[in-house]
């Protein structure tokens, strides 16, 4: 379990080569240097967690993300002041920025090893009812439109918001849940709902280990584009078969800690369904980050 020492943020880029090394991804190390050193006290300080999945490789990614409750920042505007801030759709500044204005809240940002920052995490400090998150002005209709099937999931608050620039979409997160909070049918039905391939009660039965689920919306879409469930690996239950690269990150991603901590998200979307594959790279994301609202 990791103590509280900074990260070597040194010994962080090498591990991030390995990581894109492991994932067969391209590694854009000029980009990668300027978002850390950009957010050095972040990522020196805060929880990270370092992210691919079972995408082919040639569109597959490595992603590099902190969160830091405790930091009191706007990670938006140091990216737009050095220059790292994509350019990004209107409607996405237009809800983040309201967003920042009324909840609030504190932060995480997300970057690619390819590309450099592509989105930002609002963690609200209270969860909200649907209703809160439904009347933001900004909001894309297919979200609101999203009303009946979270209630029939009995998903009813919220905890986070996350804000894509680079591929223009917003990901909203329920409210933590206890693993086997969603019932084996319930979970089948929402993987239905996403017009997917269809889930085996294997895959089923390992999202209902999700300690919460979250969901991407866009501007342009009537309904949601896809749905994670965010499942926390317990000692031998991470799905190294299902995947030849699950199998390698299990066995190599790099972390601060004696013990990898992994996290696995089965993803479905109309366009077919796959794994993130995430490390708890710091070692304190559960107590830190996942916690916080039980404080």
């Amino acid at each position: 379990m990791r103590t509280g020492k900074a990260t070597d943020l040194a010994r962080f880029l090498s591990d991030l080569e390995a990581y894109a090394e492991l994932a067969e991804v391209d590694f854009n190390a000029r980009a990668v240097e300027q978002v850390v050193d950009v957010f050095a006290e972040q990522f020196a300080t805060g929880t990270i967690t370092v992210r691919t999945t079972t995408h082919e490789a040639s569109v597959r990614g490595v992603n590099f993300r902190y969160m830091h409750p405790e930091l009191s920042h706007d990670p938006v505007e140091i990216a737009r002041a050095h220059g790292l801030l994509p350019e990004a759709e209107p409607l996405v500044l237009s809800l983040l920025s309201e967003v920042t204005g009324k909840v609030p809240l504190w932060w995480g940002l997300d970057a690619s090893v390819g590309h450099g920052v592509q989105k930002v995490w609002a963690f609200f400090e209270q969860p909200l009812e649907f209703g809160d998150i439904a009347s933001l002005e900004n909001a894309p209709h297919s979200l609101r439109e999203h009303r009946e099937r979270f209630g029939e999931a009995r998903i009813d608050r919220f905890a986070i918001m996350g804000f894509d620039f680079r591929n223009n979409t917003t990901n909203l997160y329920s409210e933590m849940v206890r693993p086997g909070y969603f019932a084996q049918v319930d979970v089948a039905s929402m993987i239905r709902d996403m017009r997917s391939h269809p889930a085996d009660d294997e895959e089923v039965g390992r999202c209902r280990e999700a300690i919460n689920v979250y969901y991407t919306f866009d501007w342009n879409s009537p309904r949601a584009r896809r749905l994670c469930f965010a499942v926390p690996s317990r000692e031998g239950n991470f799905p190294s078969h299902v995947h030849p690269l699950a199998a390698r990150f299990a066995a190599e991603a790099p972390v601060l800690t004696e013990r990898r901590q992994l996290i696995f998200n089965p993803t479905f979307g109309a366009h077919g369904k796959y794994l993130k594959l995430e490390a708890d790279y710091t070692g304190d994301a559960a107590s830190r980050v996942f916690g916080y609202w039980n404080r």
